[in-house]
């Protein structure tokens, strides 16, 4: 418990993130994806204290934020692009209901039938 209460904030914050994917890998039965986490969690919340150890607190916030903010800025950017209407617009085989109703021109083509 002494090397966790020991630890700077950065890598405390990052030791909580690693423990939830480790466990959340492990309730999920990838035991060996949790243990290779498991391990390079360790190595890097052991750099990030070393970093804040030797006055580079900023450095070590900069790792542990970058990709939280690399990943929001990448979720707004494809929304506001509509990237995912225009992939499922491009896979599919119709395209995605407008507001507008489409007239089907093929059904105009067919014979009306009067026979009842």
């Amino acid at each position: 418990m002494r090397f966790i209460e020991r630890l700077c904030p950065p890598a405390l914050l990052y030791l909580i993130f690693v423990t939830l994917s480790v466990g959340i890998d492990a309730s999920l039965g990838l035991f060996v994806t949790a243990v290779v986490k498991a391990l390079l969690g360790l190595v890097t919340v052991v750099v990030l204290d070393a970093f804040c150890g030797i006055d580079l607190g900023v450095v070590s916030w900069f790792i542990v934020a970058a990709p939280f903010v690399i990943t929001a800025l990448a979720t707004a950017i494809s929304i506001g692009l509509m990237v995912d209407q225009r992939v499922s617009e491009h896979f599919t085989m119709s395209p995605l209901p407008t507001n507008s109703p489409k007239q089907d021109s093929a059904a105009d083509d067919l014979p009306v039938s009067t026979d009842l």
